[in-house]
């Protein structure tokens, strides 16, 4: 669906509802709060939920590299999984762990690990905290590669200047993203029958 079509399909709800009449402009500013809100809902469904990972599987992103520092992407929305090759040495024998999951640690758990041998942040045990602008890898030794799977932000809605460009979503959730800015404009007009489309909504979900 254009952003066009995406305007069209609003003009028609607004009809149909007796709405008053809306810019071009301020249906791109609903269009885009209602799809970022949509991405940051499936996002919790991501890893548990068939239809949540394919509503979002044109925002996955993989990006490589190597070293204790990820750069974060000017794309960047959500951490997937980070994985890190890393060598172990014991008795004298150094093998490789490529693949290994590196897990996220709060600020506030860092230093217990520290303290406590057993649960050290290292080559075996990578973890990764989160800073301003990058992950930051904590380990023995840096790893010799990295994998960052995250997930990017969706382009924005911009059909007032550029109608004929499309949401980079898949296809499926373009109607729902359209009718949950339908439903955000019936609450800003305080619409008397937002109750109502707001339950047909929750039982097609």
């Amino acid at each position: 669906m254009t952003f066009s079509e995406a305007h069209e399909h609003l003009d028609v709800f607004i009809d149909k509802h007796d709405l008053p009449w809306f810019e071009p402009e301020e249906k791109d500013i609903v269009l885009n709060y209602v799809q970022n809100e949509y991405v940051k809902m499936k996002h919790k469904d991501f890893e548990v939920d068939e239809k949540g990972r394919q509503d979002l599987r044109t925002l996955i992103v993989s990006q490589t590299g190597s070293g204790s520092s990820v750069s974060l992407p000017a794309d960047f929305l959500f951490v997937l999984n980070l994985k890190g090759t890393f060598s172990v040495t014991n008795c004298g024998v150094t093998k490789t762990l490529p693949n290994k999951l590196i897990q996220p640690v709060q600020y506030d758990d860092i230093n217990k690990t520290e303290e406590d041998p057993f649960n050290k942040a290292d080559n075996e045990n990578p973890l990764y905290l989160t800073e301003a602008n990058a992950l930051s890898i904590q380990s023995d030794t840096a790893p010799s590669a990295w994998t960052l799977n995250y997930l990017k932000r969706p382009d924005v809605v911009n059909g007032t200047n550029f109608p004929n460009s499309s949401f980079n979503l898949p296809e499926h959730t373009h109607e729902e993203i359209v009718n949950w800015a339908t439903k955000r404009l019936l609450a800003m007009s305080e619409n008397p029958s937002y109750p109502v489309y707001l339950n047909e909504l929750k039982n097609n979900d």
